[in-house]
């Protein structure tokens, strides 16, 4: 997810690129294209090999600018767009299925990409807000599970990736230390497990499995790169 790179992204977005394929990435997940015309980004893409794995939106692009957003994604050779973030709450569910349905109409893949509240008991019954989107049917809209905030938030991820199967076909692989401080690390160096959670992603239908970390600290290629290493550590006996 090109979000954890982003300060790079927006000084050389086809240098950052180039270094992410140099670290044998198979593709990158967007979340802005820092100023650059898509069909530039995409002839930066297949000249290095790398795949789109979707990109995200936000609720004011989705109302302000949904026919230039599928321009754009057209142009970049992928139909998948996630909406990155929303309060969650019983109101929010019907504008993610109302954005659903408008995405839908404009020829985009639509999903949902959540945080550590969307796994925590709303108006203190026992449905949460992943509850109510999966509520809807798979073909109206995916989830993008961000493991590592579903563990922040209290949840097991095997778990909930057991509860979404066949309906995630992107997941963020994000780790955390620990639960007292909300530091970021890079995948394998935290406690989240990955160990036993990237196999049941796999299991879950998971086509991408996407490395993020929301604050880098140190060099943040090496950082990618360490996280990379270690995913594939861990599925290196399937």
């Amino acid at each position: 997810m090109l979000y954890t790179i982003r300060d790079e992204c927006e000084r050389d977005l086809h240098g950052t690129l180039t270094r992410v394929a140099e670290l044998g990435y198979d593709g990158v997940e967007f979340w802005h294209l820092h100023g650059n015309e898509p069909a530039r980004v995409r002839s930066w893409l297949d000249e290095l090999g790398l795949a789109v794995a979707g990109r995200h939106t936000s609720l004011e692009e989705l109302d302000t600018r949904l026919p230039q957003l599928a321009e754009e994604l057209e142009a970049l050779g992928v139909s998948r767009t996630a909406l990155g973030w929303i309060e969650p709450s019983r109101e929010a569910a019907d504008r993610v299925a109302a954005a659903a349905d408008a995405a839908r109409a404009a020829g985009l893949d639509f999903g949902f990409h959540n945080h550590a509240a969307e796994v925590q008991p709303l108006d203190g019954g026992p449905e949460t807000f992943l509850d109510l989107l999966r509520g809807l049917p798979a073909e109206r809209l995916w989830l993008e599970l961000d493991l590592g905030w579903v563990w922040w938030g209290g949840a097991d991820p095997v778990e909930e990736l057991a509860k979404t199967r066949g309906r995630c076909p992107l997941v963020h692989v994000k780790d955390f230390r620990n639960r007292e401080t909300r530091e970021d690390v890079p995948v394998g160096d935290g406690a989240v497990g990955y160990e036993r959670v990237l196999p049941a992603a796999v299991e879950a239908g998971a086509d991408w499995l996407l490395v993020e970390e929301d604050d880098v600290d140190g060099p943040p290629f090496e950082a990618v790169g360490r996280s990379l290493a270690a995913v594939r550590r861990m599925l290196s006996g399937r």
